[in-house]
């Protein structure tokens, strides 16, 4: 059922009149007279059934409803700006999409995608990282890398990139001489993923997997994104956990060190997937073949 949107065709005029706060730039921003954009605004406000603007002499004034509106409109023509720019890059054969979260564009995709670039110069991949992944907003793109348990509800291809395996981390020169038992690491200073912010395993899932009940103290240093707690770690602020995929390469640099050898494994791991209704492009499919090959070498 289509619901009638009169106005859509005046939101462009609205957002650049509220934005500048004048009719007279607006008309100079979209390149027709002043009486136009007026029009189209009173226009607008009849078919909305609320005024917009408090009209002053030298002064435009948004009322409350319109501050109101003002936000919705901006969020409608940035998304639909979104949109358009997304599906443009879908449209470029020579142009691959791929979401996936913050951890695995920085720490897992980028150094990937620089070695593909030296092999296929004029294949663009465009990142968009989103720590709020889904199979739904997978399928939008033309490939995902999606955190799983291998259950599928939305028909998508994959293929596994890698396992979810968690150990203790922190910084090369951390003042321990050994690597620690479980016991040990709790009289050690944790740096903490917020359990309100973060839907990934936390400190108290590692301890619970070898036996040991644990709550995050009331006076934890909390961060709520995975990067910034690793690099809190990476600075020498205190242990972290760090997930295999992020810190191998930081092992090798010595820039980390692993403060315990338990590893905590949540069954969960990392998936290239992507839509099984649609066929993917040369580009897509050149991208996908040579990430499986890099990764099995």
């Amino acid at each position: 059922m289509r619901t009638s949107l009169p106005f859509m065709n005046s939101l462009v005029f609205f957002e650049s009149s509220a934005r500048l706060g004048s009719f007279t730039k607006a008309a100079e921003e979209l390149f027709i007279t002043q009486s136009a954009v007026s029009k189209k605004i009173k226009l607008l406000e009849e078919n909305l059934g609320f005024e917009l603007f408090i009209r002053e002499p030298r002064q435009l004034l948004l009322t409350e409803a319109g501050v109101e509106f003002y936000s919705e409109a901006k969020s409608v023509l940035n998304q639909m700006s979104d949109s358009i720019n997304r599906i443009r890059r879908h449209a470029n054969t020579n142009t691959v999409t791929i979401t996936c979260t913050h951890a695995v564009s920085h720490y897992w995709l980028f150094p990937r995608i620089t070695r593909f670039n030296l092999e296929y110069p004029d294949i663009a991949i465009n990142i968009y990282a989103s720590n709020s992944l889904d199979e739904s907003s997978c399928a939008q793109f033309d490939l995902g890398i999606l955190n799983s348990d291998g259950q599928w509800q939305a028909p998508l291809d994959h293929h596994l990139l890698f396992h979810e395996r968690i150990y203790p981390v922190c910084h090369y020169d951390y003042p321990i001489n050994k690597v620690l038992t479980s016991e040990e690491i709790l009289h050690e200073k944790l740096i903490h993923l917020d359990p309100s912010a973060w839907r990934w395993p936390t400190w108290v899932n590692w301890f619970a997997s070898v036996g040991i009940e644990f709550t995050i103290p009331k006076n934890a240093q909390l961060f709520n994104q995975i990067t910034l707690a690793l690099e809190a770690s990476r600075q020498g602020m205190g242990i972290a956990l760090g997930w295999e995929f992020m810190t191998e390469e930081l092992l090798k640099r010595h820039e980390l060190k692993r403060a315990s050898d338990v590893c905590y494994e949540p069954g969960m791991s990392d998936f290239l997937v992507y839509r099984k209704s649609k066929v993917l492009s040369d580009s897509a499919r050149t991208f996908r073949d040579w990430l499986l090959s890099d990764l099995a070498q």
